[in-house]
């Protein structure tokens, strides 16, 4: 078996050049920064391509429905650092066998790579939920937070508000991030749009 790794950054391509060969023994691991280089390394045929959406040059989608129209065989896993639906989506709809959030355990990881080899597909869970699904499954406190996040308090403000410690609104915003599948406030504004989840 042939992968090939396209990330810009030198320590993700060895992280995950290390999980595909714990998880495949005698696989062939290839290693590309961009996507030129990318399309040199898939001249030979590559089974499994595991790629960054943010490469320089040509980041997003884009990267993805290039190699897609020019190399359509092998399965492409794309590892991103984003998380959100529309990205996860939006990269299902151009091709991608499997969306692997760069905060995934290792062994998740691997787990999706041998998933995908065999056939399967994979995008997170909570990246898919839906707006009703999202919404029940914040806590009633992670709500209170965020209708004063979207207000635009600061973690001090919204402890006062509150009568909480500063820590606890923290733990919660991050509570309620990891259900949005977000990973910041402004993200999280952004989720709670789109999904039209109603905080009044």
């Amino acid at each position: 078996m042939k992968l090939l790794v396209v990330d810009d950054h030198p320590i993700v391509r060895e992280v995950l050049g290390a999980v595909a060969q714990r998880t495949f023994g005698g696989a062939s691991v290839h290693f590309a920064a961009d996507l030129e280089q990318a399309f040199e390394q898939a001249r030979e045929a590559v089974d499994l391509v595991l790629l960054d959406l943010g490469l320089p040059g040509c980041s997003g989608i884009d990267a993805l429905t290039r190699f897609r129209k020019t190399f359509p065989l092998p399965r492409v896993i794309v590892v991103s650092a984003t998380e959100d639906r529309a990205s996860v989506l939006a990269a299902l709809e151009a091709g991608a066998a499997a969306y692997v959030p760069k905060t995934h355990d290792p062994r998740v990881i691997g787990a999706v790579l041998r998933l995908v080899a065999e056939g399967g597909t994979y995008a997170p869970p909570q990246a898919l939920q839906d707006e009703d699904e999202a919404h029940h499954h914040l806590t009633e406190r992670q709500l209170d937070v965020l209708r004063l996040i979207v207000k635009g308090l600061a973690n001090k403000e919204i402890a006062a508000r509150l009568k909480i410690a500063e820590d606890t609104v923290k733990h919660h915003a991050c509570g309620a991030y990891s259900v949005l599948g977000v990973s910041s406030r402004t993200q999280a504004i952004t989720a709670i749009t789109r999904l039209g989840i109603r905080l009044d």
